[in-house]
């Protein structure tokens, strides 16, 4: 009887010719979130080349053998707060639709923190209220509700739209 091997989890950073499955995989993300984001896969290329070259971004491609399952994007950004002046952003963990429900993710974004960040490291994410289902990952995982990103759309003023609010009227008595 032969044992069935289970593909090993390994994480390696993005080269170039990843960028077009990374995209189309950052397109996927987007769909999942319900983001208002418009931009098309060769758009998202070039924001991840941005990100790379530019931004100072770290992106490492998850692989679960040889495949690629998912990808993080991540820094180290400025945090007067935090006793090393540094705190991690973890902008986007993205694990294939395909491939999740597993335990995947969530082995993955541990190997991520042991090969990633250091010890005493505070990491940030957003999470889109869209997703339910992320809060509830995020939540299993460790994470803790630090902030509410909220937001409002101006409408049109004037001409039949929303005018200016006036300023309650202030009596002393």
């Amino acid at each position: 009887m032969s044992e069935e091997t289970v593909p090993k989890l390994a994480l390696r950073r993005c080269e170039p010719n990843d960028l077009v499955l990374l995209a189309r995989m950052n397109r996927e993300l987007i769909e999942d979130e319900g983001h208002r984001n418009p931009m098309t896969v060769p758009q998202l290329k070039q924001r991840f080349e941005r990100f790379i070259t530019e931004e100072g971004w770290n992106v490492d491609v998850i692989l679960l053998g040889n495949e690629i399952a998912g990808f993080a994007t991540h820094r180290y950004e400025p945090d007067v707060a935090e006793p090393d002046g540094t705190h991690v952003r973890l902008r986007q963990f993205y694990i294939a639709r395909s491939m999740r429900r597993g335990g995947i993710g969530r082995s993955a974004l541990e190997l991520l923190i042991a090969e990633r960040f250091r010890t005493g490291d505070r990491i940030f994410l957003e999470v889109f209220v869209t997703i339910p289902g992320g809060k509830i990952f995020w939540s299993r995982t460790g994470f803790k509700p630090y902030a509410t990103t909220m937001e409002r759309l101006v409408e049109m003023k004037g001409r039949g739209g929303t005018l200016p609010m006036q300023a309650p009227a202030i009596t002393r008595e």
